[in-house]
């Protein structure tokens, strides 16, 4: 079989050529060129690295000496060069980070839902002292529409996450509440709608007025407990210790 010089073309050098061969010697007459990698000399094989025709030809054998796989195929005159793939860098999370990120997400979740509910029970006065309430039964139903629509897309969440973390009892126990919060605002949007009919007892105006007062007061309760719990989770997290590593895996 033929022997055969393998030569790849780096860069072009137009000038400084009898500075190199000077220091480095020659070889046939063209300046020898000192290849490095990360200050490390590369070995001279067969050929030496030189400058030819004003460019710089290093030995594609050098490579090499890198790691890389330099191939020969005999039939097609071509050379295969596949270089070493740098070690890939395998982060493993702590299940602990996980579960927290996804519970404090919920959490904030679930806390808007809250905020909703209240500032929704707090319309339902507004509406109620409005002289022509009556006008605005539609977008009573409206918001209230709204507000039916993000509370189950909460809740939904919130069940969910309740089978895919560790302990769920304070997540299950916001949920419940928030259920009774959401039940007790829609009694009371129900007692408004009637009461936006025009009929008005004494005995139906206390009953709303009790319903509104419990319906206020337990969305206000939710949004504490819920904001409670979350400054509990972000200060339990806080004070624990970061078991985030990094891995180095080598692939060849």
């Amino acid at each position: 079989m033929k022997k055969f010089i393998l030569f790849l073309l780096m860069l072009s050098i137009p000038f400084g050529v009898a500075g190199a061969a000077t220091v480095n010697g020659d070889f046939e007459g063209n300046p020898i060129v000192q290849v490095t990698s990360n200050g490390q000399v590369l070995k001279v094989d067969e050929l030496p690295a030189m400058i030819y025709k004003d460019h710089t030809v290093v030995p594609l054998a050098m490579l090499r000496q890198l790691g890389a796989l330099v191939t020969w195929n005999p039939n097609t005159y071509s050379v295969n060069v596949t270089m070493p793939q740098s070690p890939a860098t395998t982060v493993q999370v702590d299940p602990a980070k996980i579960e927290y990120e996804r519970l404090l997400h919920a959490y904030q979740w679930l806390k808007d839902t809250d905020t909703a509910i209240l500032t929704f029970s707090q319309q339902i006065q507004l509406y109620a002292n409005l002289t022509n309430g009556s006008e605005f039964a539609n977008q009573l139903n409206v918001d209230f529409d709204d507000l039916t629509k993000q509370y189950n897309e909460a809740s939904q969440m919130a069940h969910n996450l309740t089978q895919a973390v560790s302990n769920s009892e304070d997540l299950l126990s916001i949920i419940k509440s928030e259920g009774a919060a959401f039940s007790n605002v829609q009694q009371t949007k129900n007692l408004l709608s009637f009461k936006l009919t025009g009929i008005s007892m004494p005995e139906f105006e206390k009953q709303f007025a009790i319903s509104l007062l419990n319906a206020t007061r337990m969305a206000q309760k939710n949004l504490n407990n819920t904001n409670a719990i979350i400054h509990q989770l972000q200060l339990k997290n806080e004070i624990l210790p970061d078991k985030t590593s990094a891995k180095t895996e080598v692939k060849m």
